[in-house]
This record gives C-alpha cells, sequence and structure tokens, in this order.
C-alpha cells in the first residue's frame, strides 16, 4: 500500500509540474478554441455520461476509473440477446463457457476464483451478487431488450460501493418509464429461437403520466441445450459413462438386477426393470445426456414524484451440462439460483444545491436443487437447499458548494440472514442439514448416510432411495447466521481549469470480521478537449463467503478463520481523441492479500496489465449508409501467484509462479456495417491466446495449456419502421477447442479410471455453427 500511495503522489506531482511548464504554449485547449469538424469529433464515447464511477453523473472522459459502456444500440446491432454474450466481448476479463449451472465464469483482470464472485454486478446501483455464495450469474434469465445500457468499471472500488467491489463493478440500467415522452406508454418485445430447440420471449411495458412513471419488463427462456456430440472431445464426457453400472449401480446404469437377474434400463432408481415417471427428471430417464435450462425474470418499477418503488426477480434453473465428469455426476439434474428484491427509494431536494436520497431494500436468494453423485463407488441421489436474505437501508447526501466543487456523503446499514449449510437429504452420514433424516444421524442434525450405496450393493432388494424435500420454512434457527453491516463514506469533486481531482474515503464494518478503511483518488488531467490522462489509486476488500466459512461437505471445505481479501491498484489510463478512433488505455499494477482459494488464505497475487480500448468510426463508402464503426479491444495480464497448489502434497505451498487460467493476449475486434438504411451487418471476433493452467488442476503437473482459439460471430439485422428482424451465426468457423476447468477443476485426464475429481479439468465448447433467429418490435 505503501509504495502505491508513494507512486501515485510523485506521480501527480510530476504531472502537475509538467502542466505548469507546458501551458503556456497550449492555444487549442477550450472548446471554445475548436472548429466545427474538432467539435463534432467530440460526439464519441468520451462524453457519454455515466453514474457508475462515482454514483453520480459525469461524463466518462471524468470517470475516475477505466469504463466500458455497452448501449441498447449496440446490444441490438451486436445481437446479443443474453448477458452472457455481452461478457464475452469485454476487454479485461478471461470468461470461461460451462455451459452448467453457472453458465459462464468471468475472472476480471487476471484474478481467478471459483466462479464470478470478486465482481460486483448491480441492477440499477443495487447488488445482485448471491448473499451466500457471492456469485454472479451472468446467464439468460435478464430481460435484454429492457437495458437500456451496462455500464462495467475496471478496478477496486471499495471507497463508493463497500465491500466485494474488490475488481471491478458491472451496473445493469434498465429502461425507465420516465424517460419515455409525456403521457405515453412504450412496448417493446422480442422473440427468439434457434439451435437446440432454444426460445426466449422479451416484454418491456414502460410509461410516463404526469408525476407518475412505470416500467415492468420479464423474459422467458428455454433451451434443451446442445446434445453432447456438440461439443469437442473430452475422456470424461464420454455419455457412455453415465450409464455405467460399475459407476452407477443397476439402477441408475445400464445392467442386470443382481436379486433377480432381470434387466434393468439405464434410470431404473428402483431397479424394477422399467423407468417409470417418479423416476424420471424433467421427463427424461437419468443415465443418458439431458441439460435442459429454463430461465424466467420480471422486473417492476412505479415512480411518483420523488418515489421509486420496484422489484425485480428472476430464476435460472440449470442442468449441470459438461461442468462434470459423467462419472461423478449425472448431468440432467437441475440446480436452481433466484434472486429477488423490493426496493424503495426517496429523492428530497433541500434546495437546487442539496438532495438526500434515502434507499431501503430487501432481498432473498436461494440456491439448490437434485444432485445425483458417484463417490468411490458410492451412489447417493441428494435434494439441495440454501436460503439466505437481507435488507439494507442506505442514505446519500449530494451537496454542491459551487460550479467547481461537489460533495457526497453517506450511511449504509445491513443486516443478513445468512444460511451456514445447505439442506442436504440422503447423504454421507454428518454431512450437510437434513431434518427428515436427523432423528437417525450420528449427530441428530444432518444426513444419516441411509441414502449413499455402494454400486455393486444396488438392487431390486436394496434400491438408492429418492431423497426427501425440504422446504424453506424449516430452515432450523442454529443453520443460520445473522451478520451486520455498517458504512459510512464520503466523496469530494473538485475541478481546477484542466484538473479533476476526485477523493472518496469509506469505513465498513462487519460484525464477523471487523473494520476496513477503502480511499480511492484519482487526479484527472484534461490536457485538451481531446486528450485526457487519469491516475487512480484505490483499494477494496473481499468478504469470505458464508460458503466457504460454513458451507462445508463432501468434497467441499469450509474455514471460519478465514480473514477477508484486499486490493490495492495503481492505474494510468490516457484516452485521445481522434479524427477517426477514440483511443483509451490502460496500464495498471495491483496487489492481492489474503487471498482466498480451496477455503485457505493463501498469500499474496500481484496482477499488471495492459488494456486497449479502440474506438474507430469511417466514413462508409455505401451510399446513404451511416459511419461504420468498430471496437478494438487488446488486453495483456501478468498474474502471479506467491502460493501453488501441489496435488502430490494436497495442500498450499509457498512458491511464487503463474497463477493460471489467465491468458497473457487477448483480442476482440468488432465490426459494424450499416446498408442503407435498414440493414446492419455485425461481425465479432475473439482471440485469445493459450494460457497456463491453474495449479489446482492437474493438468499443470503435465505441462498441459490450455490452447489458443479464434471465436467468430455474426449478426444481421433487418429495420424497417419498428421491426426487426435478425440473424445471429456464433462460432461461424466451427472452432473446436476447449477451455480451463473452474473451481478445483480436478477430474485430470486418466480416462481410464474414476480419479473421483469432479469438476471436469477442461470444459469442451460447442464445435459447430450455431444458429439464433430474432423479431422484435418497439411501439
Amino acid at each position: 500500500m505503501k509504495s502505491h500511495i508513494i507512486t501515485y503522489l510523485s506521480l501527480t506531482l510530476a504531472a502537475l509540474l509538467w502542466s505548469v511548464t507546458t501551458q503556456a504554449q497550449s492555444t487549442s485547449n477550450d472548446l471554445d478554441d475548436m472548429s466545427l469538424e474538432e467539435l463534432l469529433n467530440q460526439r464519441t464515447a468520451l462524453h457519454n455520461s455515466t453514474k457508475t464511477g462515482s454514483a453520480v453523473p459525469e461524463a466518462l472522459r471524468d470517470a475516475p476509473a477505466a469504463m466500458v459502456i455497452v448501449s441498447a444500440q449496440q446490444i441490438e446491432r451486436r445481437g446479443y440477446d443474453s448477458l452472457d454474450d455481452l461478457v464475452l466481448d469485454l476487454p479485461g476479463f478471461d470468461t470461461v463457457v460451462t455451459n452448467g449451472t453457472m453458465q459462464v465464469v468471468s475472472y476480471q483482470r487476471g484474478y481467478r476464483t471459483p466462479w464470478t464472485q470478486r465482481t460486483l454486478v448491480l441492477i440499477n446501483g443495487r447488488v445482485d451478487n448471491h448473499l451466500w455464495n457471492h456469485s454472479a450469474q451472468l446467464s439468460r434469465q435478464y430481460p435484454i431488450n429492457s437495458i437500456e445500457r451496462v455500464e462495467v468499471l475496471y478496478g477496486p472500488s471499495g471507497a463508493v460501493y463497500g465491500p466485494n467491489a474488490f475488481l471491478g463493478v458491472i451496473n445493469i440500467i434498465t429502461k425507465s418509464g420516465v424517460a419515455v415522452e409525456p403521457n405515453s406508454t412504450a412496448v417493446s418485445a422480442g422473440l427468439y429461437t434457434g439451435s437446440f430447440n432454444s426460445r426466449a420471449i422479451d416484454l418491456n411495458v414502460r410509461g410516463n403520466y404526469g408525476d407518475i412513471g412505470f416500467s415492468v419488463g420479464g423474459r422467458i427462456f428455454t433451451s434443451d441445450e446442445p446434445n453432447i456430440n456438440d461439443y469437442s472431445e473430452w475422456g470424461y464426457t464420454n455419455p457412455a459413462l453415465l450409464s455405467d453400472p460399475i459407476i452407477w449401480g443397476n439402477g441408475i446404469g445400464l445392467g442386470i438386477d443382481p436379486a433377480t437377474g432381470n434387466a434393468s434400463p439405464a434410470g431404473d432408481v428402483n431397479v424394477d426393470g422399467q423407468v417409470q415417471d417418479g423416476e424420471k427428471v424433467r421427463g427424461r430417464a437419468v443415465g443418458a445426456y439431458y441439460d435442459p435450462s429454463d430461465n424466467r425474470s420480471i422486473f417492476a418499477e412505479i415512480s411518483l414524484s420523488n418515489w421509486t418503488l420496484g422489484a425485480t426477480y428472476w430464476a435460472t434453473d440449470e442442468a449441470y451440462g459438461p461442468y462434470y465428469s459423467f462419472a461423478d455426476g449425472q448431468p440432467n439434474g437441475h440446480w436452481v439460483h433466484t434472486s429477488g428484491q423490493v426496493y424503495l427509494n426517496n429523492r428530497f431536494n433541500f434546495s437546487e444545491q442539496t438532495q438526500l436520497s434515502t434507499d431501503l431494500v430487501y432481498r432473498e436468494n436461494r440456491v439448490g436443487g437434485d444432485w445425483m453423485e458417484s463417490f468411490d463407488n458410492n451412489v447417493s441421489l441428494s435434494e439441495w437447499n440454501n436460503f439466505s436474505s437481507a435488507w439494507r437501508f442506505e442514505q446519500q447526501l449530494n451537496h454542491t458548494i459551487n460550479e467547481n466543487f461537489t460533495t457526497r456523503f453517506g450511511i449504509k446499514y445491513e443486516q443478513k440472514q445468512l444460511a451456514r449449510l445447505y439442506e442436504t437429504c440422503n447423504y454421507f452420514d454428518g454431512l450437510g442439514l437434513c431434518p427428515a433424516q436427523a432423528a437417525n444421524s450420528s449427530d441428530g442434525l444432518s444426513s444419516d448416510g441411509s441414502g449413499v450405496l455402494n454400486a455393486a450393493d444396488i438392487s431390486s432388494l436394496n434400491p438408492s432411495p429418492l431423497s426427501p424435500s425440504v422446504g424453506k420454512r424449516s430452515t432450523p434457527k442454529g443453520n443460520l447466521t445473522r451478520t451486520i453491516d455498517q458504512g459510512v463514506f464520503g466523496q469530494f469533486i473538485y475541478d481546477m481549469g484542466k484538473w479533476r481531482v476526485n477523493a472518496g474515503l469509506r469505513w465498513d464494518k462487519n460484525s464477523e470480521y471487523g473494520s476496513d478503511i477503502n480511499p480511492r483518488i484519482a487526479t484527472i488531467y484534461h490536457h485538451t478537449p481531446a486528450t485526457t490522462f487519469k491516475l487512480v489509486y484505490g483499494e477494496a476488500f473481499q468478504e469470505p463467503s458464508p460458503k466457504e466459512l460454513y458451507g462445508e461437505y463432501s468434497g467441499r471445505d469450509a474455514n471460519q478463520s478465514l480473514r477477508p481479501e484486499k486490493a490495492r491498484n495503481l492505474e494510468f489510463i490516457a484516452i485521445h481523441q481522434g479524427k477517426y478512433i477514440l483511443h483509451d488505455l490502460s496500464l495498471f499494477a495491483a496487489q492481492y492479500a489474503n487471498v482466498i482459494a480451496g477455503s485457505e488464505n493463501v498469500g499474496s497475487r500481484d496482477i499488471q496489465g495492459f488494456e486497449y480500448r479502440g474506438d474507430i468510426r469511417l466514413n462508409n463508402p455505401l451510399a446513404n449508409s451511416a459511419d461504420i464503426t468498430s471496437k478494438l479491444y487488446y488486453t495483456y495480464t501478468h498474474a502471479l501467484a506467491e502460493q501453488q497448489y501441489d496435488n502430490d502434497q494436497d495442500a498450499w505451498v509457498k512458491h511464487t509462479d503463474t497463477q493460471g487460467d489467465i491468458a497473457p493476449h487477448k483480442i476482440t475486434l468488432i465490426v459494424n456495417l450499416p446498408i442503407q438504411q435498414h440493414w446492419n451487418f455485425n461481425l465479432r471476433g475473439n482471440w485469445v491466446s493459450a494460457r497456463e493452467l491453474f495449479s489446482q488442476n492437474p493438468l499443470r503437473d503435465q505441462d498441459i495449456k490450455a490452447k489458443s482459439f479464434f471465436k467468430l460471430d455474426g449478426n444481421l439485422v433487418l429495420k424497417v419502421d419498428q421491426w426487426r428482424l435478425g440473424l445471429k451465426v456464433e462460432n461461424i468457423l466451427g472452432e473446436d477447442y476447449l477451455m480451463p476447468g473452474v473451481e478445483s477443476a480436478s477430474s485430470g485426464n486418466d480416462f481410464t479410471i474414476d480419479a473421483d475429481g469432479f469438476p471436469n479439468s477442461m470444459l469442451a465448447q460447442v464445435k459447430k455453427p450455431t444458429f439464433t433467429f430474432s423479431m422484435s418490435v418497439e411501439l
């Protein structure tokens, strides 16, 4: 921390001295001195407005961070029909497509975690990460045509957002009824259909009548998902494993009932010779590959004068796909994530200079579902559930002292009720929590182990029992932990001619982890209206998730002694608007302490990186056609970890080396070609370099790397009046490749044995082109 602050102050002082010596030489630094052509060149994203950088409106060039904004128009042109599509194109993110219960897992700025847990995802400024495991579910549940824009902030932002704004922020801004023309209603609807029987419907209705504004949006998405033969080859996703009776017994497996000698088909859980409806999962027999998805959401908001009442709800119901080894988990069990929020906001204007905003939020999360497991040839069919809730009160006072000096102060109080363990029945004795089996368990609280059978012992006389269901209201008080978060923060923004200083400080206290102070200070220099330099220092802390603290069960550890992680980041940003190209580059050095991996604090990580974000605009040679626009992103990341996992010792050891799972180089090129008035063609290419694997992955000991790949996507749109037809083709070239596994990625690659490493070491990807047809209307 001390070295970063000294560097920050030294660079700031040098910049000030340089500014003083060159001020007299500058003759064209004010907007008043610019030509009409120069002024028109400023129409790009450089002057877009954002609220995410400082939680107050400001131009993008004034934001105290590197940022990327994806507008509704860009979403439409690129053919994004879900949030995971969008994240795949973001610079500075290593995104793994799992096609499992977490559709994608993203690591921002080179920091590898089990899931997307260190980037704070917001909906209109309110946290949407899961209360129990801190993960963000970047999947197909968000109504894409209700999104006005997505603002992505890079770098720790604890001074603004408090706990867990560790690597950055993704803020989803939805369309507001207040923005509609007075006394009118706007309706937008979208229909999507495509490969693998994928279907979605989006609907958004918003209006503005007098002092009343309203917006209601929602989505329903279903898909059979790709067949296993559509994926790249990986030994542990061989569908024959799913019905192997040696692994799964004569029940799930295809075999002979030892008690009667009769044939037992795959999925015949009670081994009576036939698969009945009660033994099926979502209408299909287990023991064969099936990977359906069912996502839905609703977003609603109504405002009256200075009051806003809103609610959001979404649920993802996903099968496991190729996420786990087929020798350990059946993919067509389903896993559910839900998030529900209700909020009330009041904005009170004391005067033109002073405003008070009050936010009251209640939210609930659920995670759980079915799990069919074979571990060391022990088979179990279990059900898992976890329910957590929280309510938060926050006030923010904004005061403008004069046209050059604004301040922001606030307080936060949040109380969380967090489940400690999964409620798990039919599992190993003493693990999880099962009120339905507690009377017979060794500790009187958990599953009694009766649902776990050796595969060789399964027969019609001894079938695998179906798991009893455990409802939300049965959660015992002993399985709940209540925590209190308190926060106090302040921020000031001061403009001095070409200079802008943005400084914030926040104190947070958690009843479990204690208190922490996080500053952020940015010195911004507008050398000319077309050129801006920023120097930013920021800190943040990440709370250990309740899952890591308390959620121990077979195959996972927990540790109530975990300490919060700490991030410190120093960054230089340069932005220049040329005649055709907006150049935006970042050079950063980040230090992370008390890194959490495998429910342990495993030392530090040091990550340096360079990001280039180019925004290109060229004259279109086609008559009556808008300009050609393009985005060019390049990311370089160098990530070192102080400790590595030694698979032979089954322990973390001190040895500084590459962290793994992070590509040193990534390039994204997005080209948008309008064709006269009605057509638009968009092409997106992503190249990812080869990368070392994470140290927990056994393939790293074999010097195996994730190979480089290039994926090309295209989208063609026909727009006539309010109607739009689209055709999106993904993986146009049929790229055949694997991505690094997530979590512990421990399956290995000796496909001749069941190593009981559950998460696949490499994740198979869809190896052929896929298609999505869309039709939407704006009324």
